[in-house]
């Protein structure tokens, strides 16, 4: 199977990029612990997709930036006039230096060669005292044989992706000037046992119990 690049994949699955899978929601749950109450904060998703996860997420701005034009056009109906959504890259952001309170860049950073040069952008768009939560497809997993894929119109896709390991990131972070607060691994369970069952994979499950497949890290940008 040859990757598609994340421009021609995303474009693909936008129409039905809504449906969660087994690693969306370990990642939901895993973002949605680490990140600090967002009320009266200024929200960042850096690589937000169709925005869903600014829905309701009770910030006091909130502002979603993805790649795809696709993917922003498939979520802007289901959109409050309150979320705002732009059509950019997250190692250049179309966004004023420190205008945030808290940023998501939540399984995007896989799909770039290197992860610096977004470090770099989302520190320079960090407020000062401003947390970041970022998350990946866990190395363990890729190790393992997974890899990052989709369906669409009967067909599975995979999606380009390059391993950063957990030191990578805090490398990185660091030389953008971001401090390390925490991290988080998320591995498959009981909460996603409903998805390998209604595929008949339940002999999936049972050997995939306990692999991590979602690394989380929170920084901080101190004042």
């Amino acid at each position: 199977m040859t990757a598609l690049s994340v421009r021609d994949g995303y474009a693909r699955w936008a129409e039905t990029y809504a449906s969660e899978n087994a690693v969306s929601q370990l990642e939901d749950a895993l973002v949605r612990q680490m990140t600090p109450p967002l009320r009266g904060l200024r929200l960042l998703d850096a690589g937000c997709g169709t925005g869903r996860r600014l829905r309701d997420c009770g910030a006091a701005t909130m502002t979603g930036v993805d790649l795809s034009p696709e993917m922003i056009a498939a979520g802007r109906a289901g959109l409050g006039a309150e979320v705002r959504t732009l059509v950019g890259d997250v190692r250049a952001l179309p966004l004023p230096d420190a205008s945030f309170d808290a940023i998501w860049c939540r399984l995007v950073i896989g799909h770039l060669p290197e992860c610096a040069t977004a470090y770099a952008e989302l520190a320079r768009v960090a407020a000062p005292g401003a947390v970041l939560i970022v998350s990946d497809f866990h190395p363990d997993a890729h190790a393992a044989g997974h890899r990052r894929t989709f369906r669409h119109k009967g067909v599975v896709h995979e999606l380009e992706h390059h391993v950063h390991l957990p030191e990578d990131h805090r490398a990185a972070a660091a030389r953008a000037g971001l401090r390390l607060l925490q991290i988080g691994e998320a591995a498959v369970g009981p909460e996603v046992r409903h998805f390998y069952e209604q595929t008949g994979r339940l002999d999936a499950y049972d050997a995939q119990q306990g692999l991590n497949v979602v690394l989380a890290l929170a920084f901080a940008k101190d004042a």
